[in-house]
């Protein structure tokens, strides 16, 4: 019996080559966020932890 689902490289299915990037790209995000919370808060004057309250919350915590 041969699968009808997807493969791409090394034989894995497709759907979890995309959970693969959607997870990195949210851990990317927190990161990204975190490393500029310093900056974001001196152009607007006000503390990390204020500056900290201005971006989104994430689902994953």
């Amino acid at each position: 019996m041969r699968s009808t689902a997807k493969t791409g490289p090394g034989g894995l299915p497709f759907v979890v080559w995309v959970l693969a990037a959607g997870t990195f790209l949210m851990g990317t995000t927190e990161f990204v966020i975190a490393g500029l919370l310093p900056e974001l808060a001196g152009d607007l004057g006000v503390g990390v932890s204020h500056a900290g309250c201005s971006s989104p919350p994430s689902p994953s915590g």
